[in-house]
């Protein structure tokens, strides 16, 4: 029957322990490494609620932009007033052509007498 040495047992235990313990001691370290921290967590927080009230900010923007055809709906509106201006400004010419005439009418009678 074979005697267990145990001095070399124990000398294998240790090794193993040791191992062991160096491999945790890398995990743990690895681990904390790129762990995320509870500051950088709130940093990224912070910085999300930012990006998302921009992005609301944009949205709203965007919905209360006039669409394509309230746009036309405004051309058709400015060419109506475009061509009632128009109007206008023939009748203020011949208007003022008549006054015009008028004048130079009462000028050469008040002139006359």
């Amino acid at each position: 029957m074979e005697v267990i040495n145990w001095a070399a047992a124990k000398l294998f235990f240790d090794i193993v322990q040791a191992l062991f313990m160096a491999g945790v001691a890398v995990y743990v370290y690895w681990t904390n490494k790129h762990r995320a921290t509870g500051s950088a967590i709130e940093q990224v927080n912070t910085r999300l609620d930012e990006v998302d009230k921009h992005v609301s900010r944009l949205e709203q923007t965007l919905d209360n932009r006039p669409g394509y055809s309230e746009i036309e709906a405004l051309r058709g509106e400015l060419a109506e007033m475009n061509r009632g201006m128009a109007q206008v400004n023939a009748q203020m010419q011949s208007t003022t052509a008549l006054l015009n005439r008028l004048h130079e009418y009462l000028l050469t009678e008040k002139g006359k007498r």
